[in-house]
This record gives structure tokens, C-alpha cells and sequence, in this order.
């Protein structure tokens, strides 16, 4: 009973993570990690100023990571994956109206001047050309992955083809990156809606009869 109660006050004995705690500590530091890369680029962001961000010690950013750049490319895949494409069509909205739905805010402009715009494609797309192969890779495939689900959710209604999302999508991605780096904004949001328009013509072609 004696060694028992030494053991519990002993300061070297570690104690469990409450359940959760590994995944927490991961999304935290992929969040301030995403915040910092969009705001500095990749070369002007250290590991840390990102730790600090999150108010986590290096050591944890090592229980994670391996790499700065197995950091970026996580970034990519996380931020890529918590985009209205990702989540998927609501049960209770028609295909035609999400994808307007999904345009409106992807295109919005009071959004997309703003530092923390959701969409990692349009914001690493100029910093991602001179990274790693496995960097790249993952940008690579996000962008494929956001064509595909467009494909996948207006063919239901359109007779959209792979080349026409492949085009859509890289169009949104560079008015977002474009609208960005603008100081005009009512320049910016006649570009914003001119992507939009251009966009859900291209989507919404009924099927051929």
C-alpha cells in the first residue's frame, strides 16, 4: 500500500491522455499550421512558430510529424478535406441548387480577400511548384479529388464531362488566388462573379435528350 501511494505522487510516473487527446493535439497543430503556410508561404514558416501558435512544445510537433514538409503536405490533405465538397450534398437539397450553393461560397467575395479563405488549392498554388515530389503529390491529388466530386455531383443533372470539371475547377482555384492578391474590391467582385457565371453555364448543361 505504501510503494502504491509513492508511485501515484512520484513526478516521473506518466500519466494517461485523457481519451481524444492524440487527434486534438494533431488538428491543432494542422489548423495553426494551415493559418501560418496561407499567411507566409512555406519558406517564412518555421515549426516554431507554428508550435507556439497552437501553444504546444516541439516535442509534440515530433509525436506527429517527421518534417516540416510532411507538415505541409498533411496541411494540404486536412484543409482539402473540410471543404462542402468533402462533407457532401445535404439529403434535403436538389444537385442543381447545392452546386450553386457550393459556388456562391467558394466565389464569395466578401470572403476571399481575407487571410483565412478555406481553399488550400488556391492559396498554395504558387508556393507549391518548387516543393518535393511528395508535396506536390498531395496538391496533386486534392486537386483531382475536388474535380471529381464536381464531376460526380452535377453529372447526376448535366452532361458535364471529366474535361469540363477538370477546367471548372482550375478556374475557381485561380479566381480565388487571383481575387486574393487584389486591392480593387469592386474589381474583385466582378471577377468573383464572372467565375461564377461562367461556372454553373458550364455545370448546369441538360443532358442531352
Amino acid at each position: 500500500m505504501q510503494n502504491m501511494f509513492k508511485n501515484i505522487f512520484r513526478r516521473d510516473v506518466a500519466m494517461p491522455y485523457p481519451k481524444g487527446h492524440t487527434e486534438k493535439t494533431r488538428e491543432a497543430v494542422l489548423a495553426s499550421a494551415y493559418k501560418m503556410f496561407i499567411s507566409k508561404g512555406y519558406d517564412a514558416t518555421s515549426i516554431d512558430a507554428i508550435m507556439a501558435d497552437c501553444a504546444l512544445t516541439r516535442g509534440a510537433f515530433y509525436a506527429h510529424f517527421e518534417s516540416k514538409s510532411q507538415l505541409y503536405t498533411a496541411t494540404i490533405q486536412h484543409a482539402a478535406s473540410q471543404s462542402g465538397l468533402a462533407r457532401g450534398k445535404p439529403a434535403d437539397v436538389s444537385h442543381s441548387a447545392w452546386i450553386r450553393q457550393l459556388l456562391a461560397t467558394y466565389l464569395d467575395k466578401d470572403s476571399s480577400a481575407k487571410p483565412d479563405w478555406p481553399c488550400p488549392l488556391a492559396f498554395f498554388a504558387t508556393d507549391i511548384a518548387h516543393r518535393e515530389p511528395a508535396v506536390r503529390s498531395a496538391y496533386t491529388q486534392a486537386f483531382a479529388s475536388m474535380s471529381g466530386r464536381v464531376l460526380e455531383s452535377v453529372r447526376q443533372f448535366s452532361r458535364c464531362d471529366e474535361n469540363t470539371s477538370l477546367s471548372v475547377t482550375a478556374m475557381l482555384i485561380g479566381a480565388v488566388a487571383v481575387a486574393r492578391t487584389m486591392d480593387d474590391s469592386a474589381l474583385r467582385e466582378r471577377l468573383l462573379i464572372a467565375c461564377e457565371q461562367a461556372a454553373l453555364a458550364q455545370l448546369a448543361q441538360p443532358p442531352s435528350s
